[in-house]
């Protein structure tokens, strides 16, 4: 996937977010409205951006605790007493560091930093890692309320049979936000994660329930091995991807703060999920709208997942931005289901196609944009 440029994100300076209403045209967007239920919205420039951040560094970190882990590389000098002796043999939580804050995010980026030569020999993709770095850094110099921006928990100990994800606070914005890390290689479960496109039964949210018919009412189609890695992995000891989640979550929405979740490639695919999940969910203390920035996602779900995710916009229970760069062949695959039964895989939400010099926003039922925008969103 290729870098996205300043120049590609600059439009959205123009965008107040307010919530990702479902518009008839795309361009409704454009509005001037930042207030929604309470909540005041950034605008979609620094919205997206810190997700875009997290989503690529979620990768970088990761390899760090792995080598540490088997010590091919020793971080003793770089990262904080704390978080050595916590990461060795459990996952990493940090929610006691800094008076009950957390691992500052820019001390997550100093580590990265310290160790940029032995990234450099594993980080295929150093170069853009590092040129994010830049402006992360670039950011906190100009504001230094970035300082607010925390790592609470971190789970890749478990990486070969279970996804990675991790859990940041951000203290400015009032937002707990959950990033998962895309694909890697084969020592994890990944790539047959990925290639597992059977489909796969997934029980309606409760909230949409009475407002869709047929099969729908009990059950929507999305692709296997995404809804396992989170919802039904056979070989997770102990607890499921999901209910982890909602324990490391649910303290800080206790005290206000708003869900995001966001993710790159199969990291783009369980965010989606998971984000419709919590958004259709009826549980109390879950606030709506949840917000999903997802980068470079492939398919999830069939044409009845598409159905109902367009209502949970609809019904102001979830904001959805996917990300994509026009070149990149990830959000194309898988097109169809394997298995006996074939279905054509459908994209959701608001879909933002970054070209070298402009951009396309559309959403899968805007009207206007016809026979290319369906192709677009298959």
């Amino acid at each position: 996937m290729k870098t996205y440029t300043f120049v590609s994100f600059v439009f959205a300076l123009i965008f107040h977010a307010g919530p990702f209403v479902l518009a008839t045209e795309a361009g409704a967007l454009a509005s001037s409205t930042k207030s929604f239920g309470g909540y005041d919205y950034p605008n979609l420039y620094d919205e997206a951006m810190p997700m875009l951040w997290a989503s690529k560094l979620v990768y970088s970190f990761a390899k760090l605790l792995e080598a540490g882990r088997e010590g091919s590389l020793d971080l003793g000098d770089t990262f904080p007493p704390e978080v050595l002796a916590a990461y060795k043999d459990k996952r990493l939580d940090v929610r006691d560091m800094e008076g009950g804050n957390g691992l500052p995010y820019n001390k997550v980026v100093e580590i990265v930093v310290a160790n940029a030569e032995n990234l450099k020999e594993i980080e295929s993709e150093w170069e853009y890692v590092g040129n994010i770095i830049q402006k992360i850094q670039a950011a906190e110099d100009a504001d230094q309320s970035s300082d607010d921006f925390f790592l609470e928990t971190f789970s890749s100990i478990d990486a070969a049979t279970q996804c990675v994800y991790g859990v940041l606070k951000d203290n400015k914005n009032k937002r707990v936000v959950v990033v998962f890390r895309g694909s890697t290689d084969l020592s994890t479960r990944d790539w047959q994660t990925n290639l597992s496109a059977q489909l796969e039964g997934m029980k309606t949210p409760k909230l949409l329930k009475d407002s869709l018919k047929g099969k729908l009412k009990k059950r929507v189609l999305v692709h296997r091995g995404f809804y396992n890695y989170i919802f039904n992995n056979k070989r997770a000891k102990g607890d499921q991807r999901y209910d982890m989640i909602l324990n490391d979550i649910k303290p800080f929405v206790e005290q206000g703060y708003k869900i995001y979740v966001t993710g790159h490639s199969l990291g783009a695919a369980l965010a989606s999920l998971l984000a419709f999940k919590l958004a259709g969910s009826d549980k109390s203390w879950i606030p709506k709208p949840v917000t999903c920035i997802s980068y470079a996602s492939p398919f999830v779900g069939t044409d009845g997942f598409r159905t109902a995710f367009t209502l949970l916009e609809q019904m102001g229970h979830i904001r959805y931005l996917r990300v994509n760069n026009d070149a990149d062949t990830v959000p194309t695959i898988p097109p169809f289901s394997l298995g006996w039964k074939k279905r054509l895989y459908k994209h959701v939400g608001i879909n933002l196609r970054l070209y070298d010099d402009s951009f396309i926003l559309s959403h899968p039922n805007s009207n206007g944009w016809g026979f290319v925008n369906a192709v677009r969103n298959s």
